[in-house]
């Protein structure tokens, strides 16, 4: 064979610059790890983005009907059937976005093909495109195709992930010619906010960027603001495409139909390329799509209603899981990227961790790096999958994570390697620990603000978030969400600084950041916010040792996994302790009555109060419009409240903000 055609490096001289794009390329991680999944037996999945639901009966009748009257036979004509692109430009009108049905609409292949074919109409050879991290992992592949350059932009984390249009200007280059981003995102489950959607559109606008947006998840946004789509910006609107699919709102991924919509003369060149890809999208799936717009609106609503309801019990087994996750809620689609916390092994080695899970728990998660480089130390969940599914799931993580894997490890093949045993600790890192908590202390002296201590095993990542975002309309406000803050998470905390410990000279640079924190300029700060940890006894006297709290916010108690009686024991005798030092300095200290020994110990502590979940029904509650999810979510609004009072705010100010949706 390889006689006859010459033998690789023959068709490598022959195909040339191709078989360079071509090395470039490589199958989906996500359905990378879907294919070593269902070599597992027993295996469950919340890697790919599937929904659950079958197509509803009314779209599949009608295209039924229209093959059996012979109108799917035949091509369509290149942009798709016109009684389908009247319907699109229609449903578009209607959301304020008007567009010509014959000339600034293309029916595509799904979404993919329509960003393929945007890419290779767009972008030259060495061309950079923007894409922002973490985001959807098939963008690369596509570019790479093009013949283009990707370059990452992270997204503002601690914004929930928002756009960061400072960092999109100035990764931009002479060679940069699109910016490409997904809204909702895939895999954060944001909506990036209409205030930096409009900056970003500022700065491609100077930059003389082609804006591509993927809205395919578009229908499924959980709170009370719409999203608002970089197209319904009149002023950019010549240089935005916009890309959406019928695929996750309607059931219908094997159908493999969307649709884009933009200014004419970028439409006509992305038309030349669709035309020679695919001719047409299938033609039976046009139909699907047409009845979709149809009659497919109250299917989107149950959907979308079922995906929250789903999005808002994943909220409550990542609360159990505290120790291991922190996450953003998401505010769409219907992924969790939620981030691990630097105590768990392989914290840092996303793809080991996820093989870790996939051989030894049987769970397939997408490890987080696969979106990009900002994704590390995170792992995606799909909770589109069905809910027993989504149960069972966080039961087994439960289980390994609280040291009992399933039984019958399995060996998991090359491409994601097994996880071995996490480093042994360096020699020195004691001396670096009582170094860095010296520094901490400093720190605070210097400084001197107020601190509101969450702790507790439960909700303590949504306390710590609507805690800031409620004292940051009176104060100066600080919090680290991101760190589990035991020993070492707590002073880094105190130090706003992340160090990581596998590269030696970012620990030695780290150290000289923490001291010039701690003798630096002066941090203009009021209130911190500092989460807690409990691992073993012993802990709160060392917490107590750098910060002693203003406020003390204590989340239910619940055990990690069904047998951990003695850590549960411990951490009960720990909250004892940090609330007996807080009220004998005359702190607030405020415990949740949800959990009966911690109301039982409100009782034995000088001036001590309780919240619950239970006070936003209370009829001298003010009124709450926030997008509150569960208990752990109602619990955090009810103590945010408490500190808010016990910190001096205004009872106006804490009602506008309960009042804001």
């Amino acid at each position: 064979m390889s006689r006859l055609f010459g033998g690789a490096a023959a068709r490598d001289r022959r195909l040339g610059r191709s078989a360079e794009r071509l090395r470039g390329l490589s199958l989906s991680p996500i359905k990378d790890v879907e294919l070593q999944a269902s070599r597992i037996p027993g295996v469950v999945s919340l890697a790919q983005g599937i929904p659950s639901f079958d197509t509803p009966e009314p779209i599949k009748r009608f295209a039924i009907q229209r093959m059996e009257e012979g109108a799917c036979a035949r091509y369509s004509v290149s942009p798709g059937l016109p009684v389908l692109r009247e319907a699109i430009a229609d449903a578009l009108a209607q959301d304020g976005m008007p567009y010509d049905p014959d000339r600034e609409i293309l029916v595509t292949v799904g979404s993919i093909e329509a960003i393929a074919a945007t890419l290779l109409a767009t972008i030259d050879e060495g061309d950079e495109v923007l894409v922002v991290s973490p985001t959807y992992a098939s963008y690369l592949p596509a570019i790479r195709l093009a013949g283009g350059v990707p370059r990452w932009v992270p997204l503002n984390e601690d914004a929930h992930f928002d756009l960061d249009p400072d960092a999109i200007a100035g990764a931009a280059g002479r060679k940069t010619r699109a910016l490409l981003l997904c809204n909702p995102n895939n895999p954060t489950g944001t909506v990036f906010s209409r205030a930096q959607t409009e900056r970003m559109l500022r700065v491609a606008a100077e930059h003389d960027l082609l804006v591509i947006t993927d809205e395919v998840y578009k229908d499924f946004v959980y709170g009370d603001e719409p999203i608002f789509s970089a197209a319904m910006d009149p002023a950019a609107r010549e240089r935005v495409i916009r890309v959406c699919s019928f695929s996750k709102a309607y059931g219908m991924t094997g159908w493999r139909v969307g649709f884009l919509h933009g200014p004419a003369e970028r439409v006509a060149d992305v038309l030349t390329v669709h035309d020679a890809l695919v001719t047409c999208a299938p033609v039976i799936s046009q139909y699907a799509a047409l009845a979709a717009l149809e009659q497919g609106a109250p299917f989107i609503a149950e959907f979308a209603a079922e995906f929250r309801r789903r999005r808002d019990h994943v909220v409550e087994r990542l609360d159990a899981l505290s120790h291991v996750f922190d996450y953003q809620k998401p505010n769409a689609s219907y992924f969790a990227f939620p981030r691990v916390k630097d105590t768990v092994p392989l914290a840092r080695n996303s793809t080991r961790l996820a093989a870790a899970l996939l051989a030894e728990a049987r769970v397939a998660l997408v490890p987080g790096v696969a979106f990009g480089p900002s994704g590390e130390a995170h792992l995606r969940l799909c909770y589109a999958r069905p809910a027993a599914d989504v149960d069972l799931a966080f039961d087994r993580l439960d289980a390994w994570f609280g040291g009992r894997p399933s039984r019958g490890v399995v060996a998991v093949p090359a491409s994601l390697p097994v996880a071995g045993a996490a480093r042994a600790l360096h020699p020195l890192r004691d001396r670096g620990v009582a170094l860095l908590r010296h520094l901490a202390r400093v720190r605070l002296v210097r400084t001197r603000p107020r601190v509101v201590a969450i702790t507790g095993s439960q909700g303590q990542t949504v306390l710590k978030r609507a805690c800031t975002d409620l004292l940051a309309r009176r104060f100066r406000v600080r919090a680290n969400p991101l760190s589990y803050n035991t020993a070492i998470g707590l002073p880094l905390a105190v130090l706003d600084l992340e160090i990581d410990t596998r590269d030696p000279l970012a620990v030695v640079a780290a150290f000289g950041r923490a001291a010039w924190a701690a003798y630096g300029p002066r941090e203009e700060l009021d209130v911190l916010v500092l989460e807690l940890g409990v691992r073993r006894a012993g802990d709160m006297r060392a917490h107590l040792e750098i910060a002693r709290p203003d406020v003390v916010l204590v989340t239910p108690v619940t055990a990690s996994y069904r047998d951990d009686f003695d850590g549960i024991a411990t951490m009960r005798e720990e909250i004892a302790l940090l609330c007996r030092d807080a009220a004998d300095r005359g702190a607030a200290v405020r415990l949740c009555a949800d959990d009966p020994l911690l109301a039982a110990l409100a009782t034995e502590i000088a001036g001590a109060a309780t919240f619950s979940a239970a006070e936003l029904s209370a009829p001298d509650f003010p009124p709450v419009r926030r997008d509150v999810v569960g208990a752990s979510g109602q619990r955090a609004v009810a103590a945010a409240v408490h500190a808010a009072r016990a910190l001096g705010m205004l009872e106006a100010e804490i009602a506008a903000w309960l009042a804001q949706g």
